[in-house]
């Protein structure tokens, strides 16, 4: 999907987009190593890695992930051979205190995941909705995490649907840049 962004950047930035159509053939265990390994390079405060990923690539695994995720989302996710779990640590590992940071972390190695996701011909779609403090007593992983969403991945689906999705509009830059308040 061509979007009309005349710039010198990367084109799996470019390209990226959340379907809501996929296909159902797997995703070979390379491929999602890989994409996974994209992800844990992403910049984090005073290196922590904070992020977490839980992969449900099978039909037991996904199948427990969507009883937590509300209706609308599993629409989008059923026929997705991927669903991924992203979790990021509360706490600091070198010192212990709250890592500020740590959502913020998480959401960019999700980035790094969706770009190299992308570059490998498979297309992802990040979603909220869902059980969070369910999803995390099913995974019994303490207080230190927070779960931050759930990746479906794989191809996009060869219907008609997907043919007519259209990807978000984008703001322009003069939207998006803040400027410093005028002194009075």
């Amino acid at each position: 999907m061509k979007r009309d962004i005349e710039r010198d950047i990367m084109p799996e930035i470019i390209e990226r987009y959340s379907t809501r159509y996929f296909n159902s053939e797997p995703v070979p265990e390379k491929d999602i190593n890989d994409i996974l390994l994209a992800a844990t390079l992403a910049p984090s405060a005073y290196n922590e890695q904070p992020w977490r990923f839980f992969v449900a690539s099978t039909e037991e695994d996904r199948q427990m992930i969507m009883e937590y995720m509300t209706p609308s989302n599993i629409e989008w996710a059923k026929e997705a051979p991927v669903l991924i779990v992203v979790a990021g640590a509360l706490y600091e590992t070198h010192n212990g205190l709250f890592n500020y940071w740590g959502a913020f972390d998480s959401g960019c190695a999700w980035g790094y995941l969706s770009l190299e996701a992308a570059r490998k011909g498979y297309v992802t779609h990040c979603m909220g909705g869902f059980d969070r403090f369910d999803l995390k007593r099913e995974f019994n992983i303490g207080d230190n995490h927070e779960l931050y969403g759930i990746i479906a991945l794989g191809k996009p689906s060869d219907s008609e649907a997907v043919l007519n999705e259209k990807p978000g509009g984008r703001r322009r830059m003069s939207e998006i840049m803040l400027k410093r308040a005028k002194k009075e």
